[in-house]
């Protein structure tokens, strides 16, 4: 593959992940068992509809980076701090409370692992490839 085709490869295969992290969520989270939810106060109703905003807000800045500006590194790190940040939330869920998955909710696996840390482990792992490429595209283009 030539340098060019990679940098497309890179920017159509950032892009899905980016469409995942900004955009799936709302799909999942639209509903009673998340922002629908009688159980959860209005407060955090209004910080789950302020996040899915603010993922969506950020996927789009993202799409634009990547396909008219023709950046991928910021997108990248952007798409590095959406996981990183759902790792630090289940790594400190046990000290603030939180849980993978709401007790009146459904809960899912994926090869027997719970389906959020399944997908959040390959969408880490994939922008960290990504991340990777895009420094050796940099290189080999110079």
């Amino acid at each position: 593959m030539t340098p060019r085709t990679l940098q497309l490869a890179l920017k159509i295969g950032v892009s899905a992940l980016t469409a995942f992290y900004g955009f799936v969520p709302a799909f999942a989270d639209l509903n009673e068992t998340h922002l629908f939810n009688p159980l959860w106060s209005a407060h955090a109703r209004f910080h789950g509809a302020w996040f899915l905003a603010f993922a969506a807000g950020v996927a789009l800045i993202s799409l634009f980076l990547m396909w008219w500006r023709d950046e991928v590194f910021v997108p990248i790190f952007l798409g590095l701090m959406f996981a990183i940040g759902f790792w630090i939330a289940t790594v400190f869920g046990p000290a603030y409370g939180g849980a993978l998955v709401d007790p009146n909710g459904h809960t899912h696996t994926i090869v027997g692992i719970e389906a959020n840390k399944f997908l959040f482990s390959v969408v880490t792992l994939l922008f960290i490839a990504a991340l990777g490429l895009a420094a050796w595209l940099m290189r080999a283009t110079r």
